[in-house]
C-alpha cells in the first residue's frame, strides 16, 4: 500500500511539474524578472537607509548613540591598538649596537 502512495504522489508532483515547471523557467530567465528583482533591491536599499537616517535623528534627540557613532568609534580604537602595538614592537627591540670606534693613528688608545 505505502508503494502505491508513493506512486500516486509522485505522478502527481510529475505532472504538475511538466505543467508548470517549464513556465516557471522561462519567467525566471526573462529580463522582467531581472529588472524587478533589481528594483526591489534598490527599495530595498533605500528604506533601509531612510529608516537608519530616521533611528539615528531619534537617539541623537534622545542624546544616545547610534551604529554609526559606535562604529566611527570602533575604528578609532582599532587605529589606537594598531598604534600602540606598533610602538610596543619599537620598544622591544634591542637598539642599535653604536658604530665600532676607530682609533686615529695619532692617538693614544
Amino acid at each position: 500500500m505505502a508503494t502505491s502512495n508513493q506512486a500516486a504522489w509522485k505522478r502527481l508532483f510529475d505532472s504538475v511539474d511538466r505543467t508548470v515547471g517549464s513556465r516557471l523557467n522561462s519567467l525566471a530567465q526573462s529580463e522582467d524578472v531581472a529588472t524587478v528583482a533589481a528594483l526591489g533591491h534598490r527599495a530595498q536599499t533605500k528604506v533601509g537607509q531612510l529608516s537608519e537616517r530616521a533611528s539615528r535623528r531619534v537617539l541623537h534627540s534622545l542624546n544616545l548613540p547610534a551604529g554609526s557613532d559606535v562604529n566611527r568609534l570602533l575604528r578609532q580604537i582599532a587605529l589606537l591598538e594598531r598604534e600602540v602595538r606598533d610602538l610596543r614592537k619599537e620598544l622591544e627591540q634591542p637598539p642599535p649596537a653604536p658604530p665600532a670606534a676607530t682609533s686615529c693613528p695619532g692617538e693614544d688608545g
